[in-house]
């Protein structure tokens, strides 16, 4: 990389994404042209996919490097780290599109040297046939998502999304766990001294979630997550803040508010059965796991 430029690299983990890699790749490149890093590394980890992911990743100029094994996104994510010299590392989901802006915007957030992590903000995008419930339920979990990071400060929950940038030196600090997902690597780079902050300018686009089945997978999974960043591996959201987000989503989208909370306590009645189990399936690319039970269509 020339003198001057950004030292970056982009990870993305990738199964299967085949018809969809070529988008997030091109959105990628329009983004690192714009921050004026067009040398930068793009870096796709292949995890044992049966389609032609790998070849699409080489047809678009991008890094394919292929697991001997299906070990999930985030091995996916240490093995790229591991491939790269960067000392700025950016994560993007393969079924994204990040803004042109995005990378720009995540770079100035690493102006004083003290931050270790930017957090991006996830926007879903329409187009998709879904159910109106789940496609309204989708809508509010975004807006509340944003209305939350945008009122705390040096939290490890504001990296929670489809994109993140990590200083290298903030990333090793997360070598002491056997989860590296985007909490864990917050919490543990603030253990180490490392400060988090948000970028809302930092934009990436992604298709939300649009049957029950999609819903309740994502939801068996995050309560999964929860469960693992229980005791000291995660900071408490503070009510107050939670709150506040809660009651200016609501302004702002009562109708998808309404729709939330009604699938929401579908999904509890179900967890409180027994019907749910969330130990299966977490670190699984599809977003249904066959292993869950899938009683409504």
């Amino acid at each position: 990389m020339r003198t001057g430029l950004p030292d970056l690299a982009v990870i993305i983990p990738a199964r299967n994404e085949g018809t969809r890699l070529g988008g997030c790749l091109d959105s990628v490149r329009r983004a690192l042209e714009y921050a004026g890093a067009a040398e930068a590394e793009v870096i796709v980890v292949d995890d044992l996919s049966t389609d032609k992911t790998s070849d699409v990743a080489r047809a678009h100029g991008a890094t394919a490097i292929r697991q001997g094994r299906r070990l999930g996104p985030l091995a996916a994510w240490s093995l790229g780290v591991a491939r790269s010299s960067a000392s700025l590392l950016f994560f993007v989901d393969a079924d994204c599109r990040v803004d042109e802006h995005a990378f720009s915007a995540l770079l100035r957030g690493f102006a004083r040297p003290a931050v270790g992590l930017v957090a991006a903000r996830s926007e879903p995008v329409s187009g998709r046939s879904v159910n109106p419930l789940v496609g309204r339920s989708a809508a509010f979990s975004a807006v509340m998502l944003h209305e939350v990071k945008s009122r705390l400060f040096n939290h490890d929950f504001l990296p929670i999304g489809r994109l993140m940038a990590v200083r290298r030196a903030a990333w090793l600090s997360h070598t002491d766990h056997q989860w590296p997902c985007d909490r864990i690597v917050a919490s543990r780079a603030k253990a180490a001294g490392w400060e988090i902050v948000y970028r809302p300018g930092a934009v990436v686009y992604y298709q939300p979630v649009g049957t029950y089945d999609e819903l309740r997978s994502d939801y068996a999974r995050t309560v999964f997550a929860q469960s693992q960043l229980a005791g000291n591996w995660a900071e408490p959201l503070p009510w107050k803040v939670v709150g506040r987000a809660a009651s200016a989503s609501m302004r702002r989208r009562p109708l998808s508010a309404a729709a939330w909370l009604a699938l929401r306590m579908c999904l509890r009645a179900e967890r409180s059965a027994g019907l749910m189990r969330p130990d299966e399936g977490y670190a699984q690319w599809d977003r249904v796991a066959h292993s869950l039970p899938t009683s409504r269509a």
